[in-house]
């Protein structure tokens, strides 16, 4: 997998670098990972390559439903697949996706903490966050 790296210049000039189409085919990105269950089969990819069956056994999901979020996440580009014999074989291809994923938790926990830190001050309200 290729390593993707972020300078500092890179990002602070991310808004001025991307077109519009840039911003739609990033949105679509986003609205792939907004699916729990394809998350939850991401997870399972992250340490290694799987067949579709065992996906089904580590998220608990029809082998259908599996089947048809690989089949998405192959079309855009997300993961792989290679056939040997009757088994159909993933893996991730574009490590962004667990970077992204990562980053996102990491910030989701920080935020949590302040969050939880502010409110343990005295005279202090918990900030509202819109979702």
């Amino acid at each position: 997998m290729n390593q993707i790296t972020l300078t500092e210049e890179e990002g602070k000039q991310w808004n001025s670098i991307l077109s519009d189409d840039m911003l739609e085919a990033v949105s679509h990105r986003f609205k792939l990972l907004a699916e729990p269950m394809r998350l939850r089969i991401l997870r399972t990819l992250c340490d290694q390559e799987r067949t579709v069956m065992e996906v089904v056994g580590l998220v608990n999901a029809s082998q259908a439903n599996v089947s048809k979020h690989l089949t998405l996440m192959h079309e855009n580009g997300m993961v792989s697949r290679r056939k040997e014999g009757m088994k159909c074989y993933y893996k991730i291809v574009d490590e962004s996706i667990i970077y992204t994923c990562y980053l996102t938790s990491k910030s989701l926990v920080a935020n949590l903490q302040n969050r939880l830190n502010s409110a343990q001050k005295p005279g202090t309200q918990l900030p509202m966050q819109n979702v």
